[in-house]
């Protein structure tokens, strides 16, 4: 590519194969809530401990991304620990029919899959100039839900005729996600960037505390960066009060079938995705950061709406999953990016590690007030709180870009 970025072209490839390789997992893994009440018989109260223990597994991937900022492992090494560890356990699940391990490897695959996403955007921060990176990742991920079409159309309707079919997707699943963490491993990097440094020998205390004083610290020093995660919180936060909501509610009041959800999650979910996604791409270049997040928000604001229209027809659920991939093809970029964007010429994992540990804070409320509100007040309250908490967030970017042009 040039002799600045000698591996460039080697790391887009890698960008689209590894993604490839993980879409498998990644479109049946949302379906795990639905096949632990379908098939396993869990009760609300274990589905609100998957929807809260996913995310806040993300505070706890902090501390392994925090050895990487400081240089005590290399980035490759970080790769394929992470990857190993968030995989192997969902396999050995598979052996048994019991939902607390699924509960328990379900966690496990969260914290390691976003403990190695800082690595992986500093090997791209490395690997590939600003605007490349941005339009590799960008069509791999929607290459990615393409992917995950296909996927939806093959293998929807076995999954309702066969009990124990999902077992076998879902093995096939993470061993082509074995062979996509096998490509970002043998990804070539520069030698001044996996140079280790002295090791400093830190008490447990200090090892502790360290990654959030870190945290607060960046978040002090970068006003800019801190009114970003603080909105996006926010509008985070309506999104984690449904998730445990959205599969009782289909599955006690819509009924609907493993086929009609591939069809939501997959398919039109994809649709969504992959039509916008350049246009996210592009947009990125010219519009500030609040604006981007703001229109992303506003995009997750309308999702619960529609989803309560479904009441009337299940037909909108197809038509709520369409909405919220228009708006998770901007949030997949402005998430995963905003770290290398607000560092500039900083290292980029400290900031990719706070928005780690964000979504971990907010998955800590989120799901158990969720489950909290939908026994007393009922899903559809739920869902209009949710799009209030969106609205919120997308206020506080917007009026702040009005303001400050340039953020």
């Amino acid at each position: 590519m040039s002799k600045h970025f000698p591996y460039g072209n080697q790391t887009k490839r890698a960008i689209f194969l590894s993604t490839l390789l993980n879409e498998p997992f990644a479109s049946l893994y949302p379906l795990l809530p639905f096949i632990l009440l379908k098939s396993l018989n869990a009760t609300a109260f274990q589905i609100v401990i998957l929807t809260m223990l996913k995310p806040v597994s993300s505070i706890f991937s902090l501390y392994w991304s925090e050895k990487i900022s400081q240089n005590r492992h290399t980035l490759r090494m970080n790769l394929i620990g992470a990857g190993l560890l968030a995989r192997v356990p969902f396999l050995l699940a598979l052996l048994f029919d019991h939902v607390w391990l699924y509960v328990v490897a379900s966690t496990l695959y969260m914290l390691f899959s976003r403990a190695g996403i800082p690595a992986w955007m500093e090997v791209l921060k490395v690997n590939l100039p600003d605007k490349i990176r941005e339009k590799s990742f960008s069509f791999g991920s929607a290459i990615g839900y393409a992917e995950g079409v296909l996927i939806a159309i093959g293998i929807g309707s076995l999954l309702d005729k066969s009990a124990l079919s999902w077992k076998v997707f879902f093995l096939f699943a993470l061993v082509f996600g074995l062979l996509a963490l096998l490509v970002q491993a043998l990804l070539p990097l520069g030698e001044k960037k996996e140079m280790l440094q002295e090791k400093k020998i830190v008490g447990l205390k200090e090892g502790f505390l360290r990654p959030w004083i870190d945290c607060y610290q960046l978040m002090k020093k970068r006003s800019d960066f801190r009114k970003f995660q603080w909105a996006f919180m926010v509008g985070g936060f309506g999104l984690m009060v449904i998730q445990p909501v959205i599969p009782i509610f289909f599955t006690e009041t819509l009924h609907i079938s493993y086929r009609e959800l591939l069809i939501a999650y997959s398919i039109c979910k994809a649709l969504g995705f992959v039509l916008t996604s350049h246009l996210w791409s592009r947009a990125l270049s010219y519009i500030s950061v609040n604006v981007f997040t703001s229109l992303v928000l506003v995009g997750f604001a309308i999702f619960p709406l529609v989803i309560v229209a479904a009441i009337l027809h299940p037909y909108w659920i197809y038509v709520a999953y369409f909405i919220y991939g228009i708006a998770q093809a901007g949030s997949h970029l402005i998430w995963h990016l905003s770290g290398p964007l607000f560092a500039e010429g900083e290292k980029s994992l400290r900031y990719s590690g706070v928005n780690i540990v964000m979504v971990g804070i907010r998955g800590a409320l989120g799901p158990p007030l969720g489950g909290v509100l939908v026994a007393f007040m009922g899903p559809v309250f739920v869902f209009l709180l949710s799009a209030l908490f969106c609205l919120f967030g997308t206020a506080a970017l917007f009026f702040r870009s009005l303001k400050s042009p340039s953020v």
